[in-house]
């Protein structure tokens, strides 16, 4: 199984991180044809909630916020990203915004010391003004060029100018000095405990996320790395089982259903964007890494949501092995989507050792 592709090396650390996953009560329904390709007939929109992180680092209890959904009043946003709304959205309900989540639940948002944020897409930056202006916005490469100022200084800008009054903007550096996979990677607190991953392709920016849960487990923040767990599943390293619901089977059982669209304005990049895709296949094989990207519908029927747990525990309570396979639930059979229960369908996954040749 060797593949060049895949060779990775995690340095070993003490120093963890509690995340929780927030249901940012942010619905959408665009156009499947934008988001996957090929579009399988039943399957013209997609349906998906979109989720948003609360990371606390264990050694100093320092909190951070990874995305933050869309601002429920969305009609005002900037007047262009309103009309892309309106045109291209076939359906959006926000219920509650993030901090408010937070602040129901007793997190203080003047807490928040940094708000990572994937890219700059209206369903992750939430509304900027709800922070407080203490709170630093950690961005991608080219998003301090394209944005800064907001709008209208800058017209072509997706943020108002108020959103950054005040704010400090932290535009993540990335070279080839450290690398986790085939991603560009940031230790961003010294410690070992969260890692930036540079993760081009999907927008300008676009970054991911690793944190350490325990000494020896992960959870990969994928924000939209990709918009369906069937665009990296199955492979090679992970094949399709063959206890699958009739009609849902791959090509073959170790390709992945779906592609990123060659000619979509989602995907600034298609090409970029699947090469991280497939970067991702190693995070996703490995057994002590759990890959939660923004929008799999999966994880809701899955993990325990802030507040009422974390996703620290997760190998403990297997759920990696129970949401796996979740997406095959999502797609269609004889036209019509199906309602098939797969959360408890085993992974026989392989180790990053045996993929690697090393221990994490």
């Amino acid at each position: 199984m060797a593949n060049t592709r895949l060779s990775a090396t995690i340095p070993a650390s003490t120093a963890t991180c509690t995340v929780s996953i927030i249901n940012a009560t942010c619905d959408l329904r665009p156009n499947a044809q934008v988001m996957v390709e090929p579009v399988i007939p039943g399957m013209e929109h997609l349906d998906f909630p979109t989720y948003s992180f609360h990371i606390k680092h264990n050694p100093s209890g320092r909190q951070f916020l990874f995305d933050m959904g869309a601002r429920k009043d969305w009609k005002n946003n900037v007047p262009q990203l309103v009309q892309i709304l309106e045109e291209a959205i076939g359906g959006l309900d926000v219920k509650k915004e993030v901090p408010t989540i937070l602040a129901d639940s007793g997190v203080r948002v003047e807490e928040i010391e940094a708000m990572i944020l994937s890219h700059w897409h209206f369903d992750h930056t939430g509304n900027l003004a709800r922070l407080s202006t203490a709170t630093k916005l950690v961005v991608g490469p080219g998003f301090r060029d394209e944005f800064l100022p907001g709008y209208p200084a800058n017209p072509k800008s997706f943020f108002w100018e108020e959103e950054f009054d005040g704010r400090e903007v932290v535009e993540i550096s990335f070279s080839g000095d450290l690398m986790i996979g085939q991603f560009q990677a940031h230790d961003y607190l010294g410690d070992g405990s969260l890692y930036i991953l540079n993760v081009p392709g999907h927008a300008t920016g676009h970054i991911s996320a690793l944190v350490r849960t325990t000494p020896d487990t992960f959870v990969f923040l994928g924000g939209d790395v990709c918009h369906h767990a069937g665009v990296f599943r199955p492979t090679q390293y992970l094949p399709l089982p063959s206890e699958v619901p009739k009609g849902t089977a791959a090509l073959d059982k170790l390709t992945p259903f779906f592609r990123i669209p060659t000619a979509t304005p989602v995907y600034s990049d298609p090409a970029q964007a699947q090469d991280s895709v497939e970067s991702l296949q190693a995070f996703d094989a490995d057994p002590n890494i759990l890959v939660v990207i923004a929008h799999d519908p999966t994880s809701a029927h899955v993990f325990d949501f802030f507040p009422n747990g974390t996703l620290s525990d997760w190998k403990q309570k297997g759920w990696k092995e129970k949401g796996h396979w979740g997406f095959l639930g999502t797609l269609p059979f004889q036209g019509k989507a199906q309602q098939a229960s797969l959360g408890t369908m085993k992974v026989d996954s392989i180790s990053w050792e045996q993929l690697h040749g090393r221990s994490s």
